[in-house]
């Protein structure tokens, strides 16, 4: 096993996520980790890692861009081991973790196993939302895993290489957009390691990359390359409107909650309602599951692209009421796979079944 780990900062806790995944005594010896030093002194980061106990190599990099992409592609591109993954320098595992996740590939040999995430000072978050019950061979539509873009887990190398999979270079965000859809989608056999301990976000370090201001281009630039590269075209009917729901989702009605309160400019509210034309035309159903308090917003972009239009959507839909937040407007879709209400039954049922276990 070997799992990259890129920093561009020596502020970084990269001493905690390195120990992280040596911490298990029973499986030290078949894990590497790879540091990549992104643009920093690669012999200062080796010095710092150089007590802890396993098989640790520090890999110099340098392109100036300021991406996780490149150093990613550069440690990836230099791995051996049969299953490899990728880690942030900010985030580490909890305890007994690798232990188990390597107990898995050996009995189950998937091509791809999804960790369990949490936050740092949350509880674990439900993504990717599975159908209940189900762990194994799991399929990217009915067990909603394009809701985890991230490749956090173990993949095999080989079926990685074979698809061709690259982080995107360039991009300040969403530079795995691409890499994990087309595995989700393409990557044969894949599995979820729930309950098997945590993948946690560090929220400690000073600045994620990730979460500085973009502009809306900037944004949206990851679902924009989907459609140039050809990700979309690729995927069955199936596959394309379960992501097209998805980005509408979290992209389209996220990004209107998150900027109602800036007042955006007509130009910024007509590329959101751009991008959700574009994600219509490849998935024009993908509307159907989304309820009424989401679609006073969705309906607004369409109709009328304006700032004030949109605000008001967005200011109408913050004061909905059980009817608007649980059911579609037809009533009909309001218990599809990615409705709400279906959701919600699902968080319920997945809590309860944890509390009696």
């Amino acid at each position: 096993m070997e799992i990259v780990i890129a920093c561009h900062d020596e502020s970084r806790p990269i001493e905690r996520a390195v120990s992280s995944v040596l911490a298990d005594d029973d499986v030290r010896d078949r894990v590497r980790v790879t540091v990549v030093a992104h643009g920093i002194d690669a012999s200062s980061l080796a010095s710092r890692l150089a007590e802890i106990p396993g098989d640790v190599r520090v890999v110099p990099f340098r392109d100036d861009i300021r991406s996780a992409a490149g150093p990613f592609n550069r440690g990836l591109d230099s791995v051996e081991a049969e299953y490899c993954g990728v880690m942030g320098s900010d985030d580490f595992l909890e305890p007994g973790v690798m232990s188990r996740w390597i107990a898995h590939v050996d009995a189950e040999r998937p091509d791809a196993a999804i960790a369990q995430i949490r936050r740092q000072s949350h509880t674990i978050m439900p993504n990717p939302l599975v159908r209940l019950g189900r762990r194994v061979r799991l399929d990217a539509a009915k067990d909603r895993l394009f809701y985890r873009t991230a490749p956090l887990g173990l993949i095999r190398t080989e079926r990685m290489r074979a698809l061709g999979l690259r982080m995107v270079e360039g991009m300040r965000v969403g530079e795995d957009f691409d890499f994990g859809i087309r595995l989700w989608a393409h990557g044969g056999r894949i599995d979820f390691l729930g309950g098997m301990g945590s993948y946690v976000i560090g929220e400690d370090a000073r600045q994620r990359t990730t979460e500085s201001t973009m502009t809306m281009t900037e944004r949206f630039e990851p679902i924009t390359r989907l459609f140039q590269d050809g990700v979309f075209a690729a995927l069955s009917p199936a596959y394309r409107q379960a992501l097209a729901i998805k980005l509408i989702r979290v992209s389209i009605v996220g990004t209107a909650q998150a900027v109602v309160d800036t007042n955006p400019p007509d130009g910024d509210v007509a590329e959101v309602a751009a991008l959700l034309r574009r994600l219509l035309q490849e998935a024009p159903r993908a509307l159907s599951p989304f309820n009424r308090r989401d679609r006073w917003v969705l309906d607004g972009l369409l109709d009328e692209p304006t700032s004030a239009r949109m605000v008001a959507d967005v200011r109408r839909a913050q004061r909905a009421g059980r009817w608007g937040r649980w059911f579609t407007p037809d009533l009909v879709h309001s218990f599809a796979r990615e409705s709400t209400l279906r959701r919600y039954v699902l968080y319920y049922c997945k809590r309860e079944r944890g509390r009696k276990m």
